[in-house]
């Protein structure tokens, strides 16, 4: 992840998607540091949409889940920890390959995303973005999430370079620690579309899924120069995927846990899914875009696009987009930019507290997020 060194440890600290240090207990081992006991239960400012929820397990209500005290319940396998200086983890999180470098302006970083990982959250990210580690019992156990993302050798712009290759006993590792609870969150389409294209983007990430039910295609679908969207550019030239939006492709299935109190996100030249047992979450009855399924204890998420990574998407800001074209009543894109009509953080919200099986002390205090 850009700017960040090769497995450094980044602790929760405020920033302005501010997500507050909820205290869980639970079985697991954490990081070494003073473990935290009861915390405050959810919180509510009225004035500014901000509101807690309860829920369980993905049952009903995605959030935090309070006890009649308000006090939140334990969160088992996961256990909240601070060090010294007061900054506090919930789950970790490895992301393992580079990250996307298209985006709207073809220029864009993925630095909202990130920021929102590593600084915003009760999440410790490590970032494996430029050498392929082992996937080894004990490399595995020091996390709770897998996020794979473009796992090649160069990762530049028309230039992939080589899939990375995972041996058997790396796949077999994962298997097992997936079975055993770990949540896996796997992303393509990264580059290359058209004729005479060769795919580089699926070929590790298939490998790390073969003993799951899905798997990605090499087609690119959801190109907005096929689907006639008028409106494409004032997103940086994103496809609306779902919602109401002019030129939207598919739907987001409000029933699912990863689908849930999402409209629309931004969507530029994704995989398609195949799968025939795995949880559909987002499809436009001929091809499926993000899909879920249990494994052993363990829970997958796959996305056909990685759009929901750049700072573009997140923030509707972008070097090639005037910002005038959203204040200008004039204006066709007014009051219209992809912040304001996509749900990104909705998405990773329900990605993240999914994979990681529902982890209570991870939560958002943020009127964007339905909890």
């Amino acid at each position: 992840m850009t700017g960040l060194q090769l497995a450094t440890r980044v602790s929760a600290v405020l920033a302005a998607l501010w997500l507050p240090v909820i205290a869980c207990s639970g079985g697991g081992d954490g990081p070494k540091g003073n473990t935290t006991g009861n915390g405050d239960g959810g919180q509510s400012a009225g004035g500014n949409g901000i509101s807690s929820s309860s829920g369980d397990d993905f049952g009903g209500d995605i959030g935090l889940t309070s006890s009649a005290s308000g006090d939140p319940p334990a969160d088992a396998g996961h256990q909240t920890t601070c060090d010294d200086e007061g900054n506090c983890t919930c789950i970790n999180i490895a992301s393992i390959g580079r990250e996307g470098v298209w985006g709207p302006c073809s220029s864009d970083s993925t630095t909202a995303l990130q920021n929102w990982l590593n600084t915003q959250s009760t999440a410790q990210v490590d970032n494996y973005n430029t050498e392929k580690p082992t996937l080894t019992p004990e490399f595995l156990a020091k996390y709770d999430v897998i996020l794979l993302q473009w796992m090649v050798t160069k990762g530049a712009q028309n230039d992939d370079g080589a899939p990375w290759q995972f041996t058997a006993d790396e796949v077999n590792a994962l298997k097992d620690w997936v079975n055993n609870g770990g949540g896996l969150i796997a992303l393509s389409g990264y580059q290359c579309s058209g004729q005479g294209c060769t795919v580089h983007d699926v070929t590790a990430t298939n490998q790390l899924l073969s003993f799951t039910d899905i798997q990605f295609n090499t087609n690119g679908v959801l190109d907005p120069a096929q689907s006639g969207c008028p409106d494409c550019n004032c997103w940086g030239g994103s496809l609306p995927l779902g919602g109401p939006l002019a030129g939207s492709v598919g739907t987001w299935n409000q029933d699912t846990p990863i689908g849930k109190d999402i409209q629309s996100v931004g969507a530029y030249i994704a995989r398609p899914i195949k799968s025939t047992t795995a949880t559909v979450d987002c499809t436009d009855g001929t091809n499926n875009f993000a899909v879920h399924e249990e494994v052993g204890k363990g829970h997958v998420v796959a996305y056909g696009d990685e759009w929901v990574t750049y700072s573009g998407q997140w923030l509707g800001t972008a070097a090639c987009l005037d910002p005038r074209l959203y204040t200008d009543p004039n204006s066709g894109c007014y009051e219209r930019s992809a912040a304001q009509v996509f749900q990104i953080s909705q998405f990773w919200y329900n990605v993240i507290k999914y994979a990681a099986s529902s982890v209570e002390c991870f939560t958002i205090e943020d009127p964007v997020i339905i909890k």
